[in-house]
């Protein structure tokens, strides 16, 4: 699919998996990495790739905050997807964002409008609320 991406840009895919754990519908993420996608594009004060992906990502967060999550996420997703997508935010996105690796704890802690120091915390509850 993204296999001929540039440099630049190869956390799409990425980005994608994201923004179906946000939204709960691959046609909803789609629509809203391409949104974002012609949002940070188009921007000349992103310097570097890592910059580049953490304001992508903290832009797919602010975006789709502005939606009403869905009650009831398209049934095909994978059970993991549904758990995920059923979590409050911003719990949902930190355990999302440290599992997919892609950035440091400060930068999660940015990503969703956190404080570092409380990002544990959040992140022990939002495992809790994972197991039970």
């Amino acid at each position: 699919m993204m296999t001929h991406l540039p440099k630049e840009w190869r956390f799409l895919p990425d980005a994608w998996s994201y923004a179906v754990i946000l939204t709960g519908s691959p046609q909803s993420a789609t629509d809203l990495v391409t949104s974002t996608l012609n949002s940070v594009a188009t921007r000349h004060d992103i310097l570097g790739n890592k910059h580049r992906r953490r304001v992508f990502f903290a832009t797919l967060f602010r975006e789709a905050q502005k939606n009403p999550r869905r009650e009831s996420p398209e049934p095909d997703l994978s059970d993991d997807i549904l758990k995920l997508h059923s979590l409050p935010e911003p719990g949902r996105s930190a355990i999302a964002l440290c599992h997919m690796g892609l950035f440091p704890i400060d930068q999660i802690a940015d990503i969703v409008g956190k404080n570092e120091r409380d990002l544990p915390e959040l992140l022990v509850a939002t495992r809790a609320a994972l197991t039970s």
